[in-house]
């Protein structure tokens, strides 16, 4: 038996962050469930639900400027998107350790939600992460067709959205939920170089250097071999800007493999995973939770 729970956190500059938690009779663990960028939070709630199932307390959020975090004028908003990491991650990881103290810590990142995590100044007590589709978002990774698709977001609607609503107004298009401009100019930005954001014209100076080499937990890593985003030029790339004492591994999956015509960007969280990717991102938290010991740093891609 679960059942849902909405809550409301305040980060440390004010800002509110609406999310439900999902909360199963019997709770083995907690994990702190970061979304992709803008995307629409509903979206994961089966998968979280079948953790849930398993025995693990799940927080699902919206970031600030988004979803239900949004504020009512995004047009005079000025939050960045380096503030998911640096502010609302850790607000979420401030208030589930005071309302589940006693109970082992998780991260589940997906796309942007794992790429922040490192900006967060406590991770002290995290068993373990597991990420979906994290990696660099440098658009000549890509292939030509989405990198034409990109461009076009990035570079042709986004300033035309700017200009006549003042944010990214993407939602009433189906494109995603809408975002500040800011956070979308500091996504561009980012997207725009090989190593992201920890290219030497961001990292150390518009982005704190935060504890990206210093992870003190083992990391996961899930990518799809047909993901045009995070593939396999875009994901090490990002990852070999880290370290830890921990182990870093990764699987890739293709869409063979589990039966299916495609996997993608967003594949891993749809309902017809349930017995293969869900299967196997649940193994690797209670792989995690069981051993919660120090191995060796260990790249395998």
């Amino acid at each position: 038996m679960i059942y849902q729970e909405p809550f409301e956190v305040f980060c440390e500059d004010g800002v509110r962050l609406s999310g439900k938690l999902i909360i199963p009779k019997s709770p083995k663990a907690v994990v702190q469930f970061n979304c992709g960028t803008a995307a629409k939070k509903e979206f994961y709630i089966p998968f979280l639900e079948y953790l849930a199932e398993h025995g693990y307390i799940c927080a699902l959020w919206d970031y600030r400027g988004s979803g239900d975090s949004a504020p009512e004028d995004l047009a005079t908003c000025e939050y960045t998107f380096l503030d998911y990491g640096t502010k609302d991650m850790p607000a979420i990881y401030n208030y589930l350790k005071i309302r589940f103290p006693d109970l082992p810590y998780f991260l589940f990142g997906h796309s942007a939600g794992g790429q922040q995590v490192g900006f967060m100044p406590k991770l002290e007590g995290i068993s373990g992460m597991v990420g979906v589709a994290v990696s660099v978002g440098y658009a000549p990774f890509m292939p030509w067709w989405y990198r034409l698709q990109s461009h076009f977001f990035f570079y042709i609607f986004a300033p035309l959205s700017f200009f006549f609503a003042g944010y990214l107004k993407a939602k009433s298009f189906g494109i995603m939920e809408n975002l500040p401009k800011n956070v979308l100019k500091q996504w561009r930005a980012w997207c725009s170089k090989r190593n992201y954001f920890f290219d030497p014209k961001f990292y150390g100076k518009s982005v704190p250097t935060g504890k990206f080499k210093q992870l003190p937990f083992p990391v996961h890593v899930f990518w799809a071999s047909d993901d045009p985003i995070s593939n396999k030029r875009s994901t090490p790339t990002f990852w070999l800007n880290t370290d830890s004492m921990y182990r870093l591994e990764f699987t890739r999956t293709t869409p063979k493999e589990v039966g299916e015509r495609t996997i993608g960007h967003f594949g891993f969280f749809k309902k017809r995973m349930r017995n293969s990717l869900w299967l196997a991102g649940l193994q690797k938290l209670d792989e995690m939770l069981e051993q919660q010991q120090i191995s060796p740093f260990i790249y395998t891609f």
